[in-house]
């Protein structure tokens, strides 16, 4: 699947639990690739988004 397919699925995607599965599979595929700043990031956005969504 071409890149651009796959960033227009996911954010066009409203399954919770299949947006869930995507993403844990994107992070264990980064820890097997030794990744660990690109998963360092994305905790760090998530946990910044989350502080977002729940001062709302």
């Amino acid at each position: 699947m071409p890149k651009k397919e796959i960033i227009h699925y996911i954010e066009h995607e409203g399954n919770s639990d299949l947006l869930y599965l995507v993403a844990v599979t994107c992070i264990e595929r980064l820890v097997k690739l030794g990744k660990p700043g690109v998963i360092k990031a994305i905790l760090d956005s998530g946990t910044a988004t989350l502080c977002k969504m729940i001062t709302k």
